[in-house]
């Protein structure tokens, strides 16, 4: 039989029966099986994990199931598509046709192609093909079987709140979000990124609540990602922001379902990325990128407090080494004159200015914590305690480097660690050196006219339309009460409106008028 020469073929085809994508792009569905199963060897190859299994009736060959081991059970595809299948063919003389085959499926979903390109694009993402004689269409079900990792508590931890977090999985992370909005307005839309990778992306946000003119911008951008992969939401984080220079992020990144939720409910898009464990939420601003679950999950005078020390934790983390600098090298004059003459004698054999201690300090403390990062995990956590003791300590005692500017160093450091998201805070690490380098130059001064060139970068940022800066630019006096005091639920009775959502009103109508 052809299917049967099929099968025994050899591995290797020759160089000018290989066919490009972009040649059978247009190709339709063949009613010969072995048609079919010849193309997809030019187009794929015949590697180790393609499965094909032939189902005959009377000698001759009705159907062919296709999968790729490595994605796809195996089991389960014998037990609920060639078993059933194969005992239909048995007791009937008769072929299969699509409807008949479709009847004796149990899978949860199947899909219908036409053609032939769009079927090997959904054998290479795990579904399997099943080709019948005498039909132009084939069938695709899924039954995937690769490995999957357990939901897992997120880096992004909090004190009281949920513990779940997104995996790499996009019907695991979808799953996560829908168990947390139970609307039928939520809505997911998908495409697939990548020339190579057909990575698929899922765009969510409930129908009713976000301003349309937000998910029609992201469908643009989306559209107009022209790349071979896409591997991570990162890429997608970086093709679609407003502003591709910005060491700022545009968009939130988060692991926590939890979250995301609470996002679309502010009428806010959430980007999904299959093989991903971080969703994307678009519009955001930086006001929202120092806000936690558990302001919410605490009394609002909790939520209030933690918020503070967050922005006086980001304040001190940004401006210290840059001052420490300043005053002690530029103007002395600001401290006062026991803490210089503390200054000076801890200085006495430093053989280095305070610039070139602090910036040695501050790369060697980089370069440690990009080190430990490395480290094999049990040991990390001593490697970098004691490592770090013993760092300093070391330092200290060969004079070259002074008490003052460890202890600036190492409050900087913890400083930086109460900033509430990762984007935001590896950006400030950055800035804190332009910082540094302004007040070296200029003292207090410099210090401040650095600070003002970033505010005005950050006052013209936008992401998706939305002022970066927003509720203090443009003003909105509400909000603005709300961006550093959290404003308990009972009063909390409208959405932001800096996203433009088409329900300002967090209550329906409905309830409106029976309260």
């Amino acid at each position: 039989m052809l299917l049967d020469k099929y099968l025994k073929k050899s591995n290797k085809a020759p160089q000018s029966d290989r066919v490009h994508s972009s040649v059978i792009e247009h190709q339709n569905i063949s009613e010969e099986i072995a048609t079919n199963l010849e193309t997809i060897e030019r187009s794929i190859g015949k590697p180790d994990d393609l499965v094909v299994k032939q189902i005959n009736n009377n000698g001759q060959a009705i159907a062919a199931v296709v999968y790729l081991a490595s994605l796809a059970d195996g089991h389960l595809i014998a037990s609920n598509v060639v078993k059933p299948i194969s005992k239909f063919t048995q007791v009937n003389d008769g072929g299969l046709d699509v409807r008949i085959t479709e009847l004796l499926l149990l899978s949860a979903k199947i899909e219908r192609y036409s053609n032939l390109h769009k079927a090997i694009e959904g054998l290479l993402s795990g579904e399997t093909l099943i080709f019948l004689a005498a039909a132009n269409e084939v069938l695709t079900v899924s039954f995937p079987g690769y490995p999957r990792r357990m939901i897992e508590e997120p880096k992004e931890r909090v004190v009281r709140g949920p513990r779940e977090g997104f995996i790499e999985d996009l019907t695991d992370n979808l799953s996560l979000v829908r168990r947390y909005i139970k609307d039928p307005n939520l809505r997911i839309d998908a495409k697939h990124i990548g020339e190579r990778t057909k990575t698929k992306v899922a765009i969510v946000y409930l129908n009713d609540v976000v301003n349309p003119d937000i998910v029609g911008e992201v469908h643009k951008r989306l559209e107009q990602i022209n790349i071979d992969g896409i591997l991570d939401s990162s890429y997608i984080m970086e093709l679609i922001a407003d502003n591709k220079l910005t060491p700022f992020p545009l968009l939130q990144s988060t692991e926590r379902p939890d979250k995301v939720a609470s996002a679309l409910l502010e009428g806010r898009v959430a980007l999904i990325v299959d093989r991903s464990p971080f969703a994307l939420i678009a519009p955001v601003t930086a006001t929202e990128l120092y806000q936690s679950p558990e302001d919410f999950y605490f009394n609002y005078w909790v939520g209030t407090f933690l918020r503070i020390i967050r922005a006086i934790g980001t304040l001190i983390s940004i401006v210290l080494p840059g001052l420490y600098v300043s005053a002690v090298a530029i103007n002395p004059e600001i401290l006062p004159a026991s803490v210089v003459l503390v200054l000076a004698s801890g200085r006495t054999t430093v053989p280095f200015s305070v610039i070139v201690e602090m910036l040695v300090v501050l790369i060697t403390f980089e370069v440690f914590r990009e080190a430990i990062l490395r480290v094999p995990k049990g040991v990390d956590i001593i490697l970098g305690v004691a490592g770090g003791i013993l760092l300093g300590w070391s330092a200290t005692q060969a004079g070259v480097v002074s008490g003052a500017t460890l202890a600036v160093m190492v409050i900087t450091v913890l400083a930086t660690f109460a900033t509430a998201d990762q984007e935001i805070e590896q950006a400030w690490r950055l800035v804190r050196y332009f910082l540094l380098l302004g007040g070296a130059a200029l003292g207090v001064p410099g210090l401040v006219l650095t600070g003002t060139i970033v505010l005005a970068h950050l006052s013209g940022l936008k992401s998706f339309g939305v002022s970066y800066l927003a509720p203090w630019s443009p003003p909105l006096p509400v909000d603005m009460i709300d961006a550093y005091f959290r404003i308990p639920w009972w009063a909390s009775f409208r959405r932001p409106p800096m996203y433009r959502p088409q329900q300002e009103d967090r209550l329906n109508s409905d309830q409106g008028d029976e309260e």
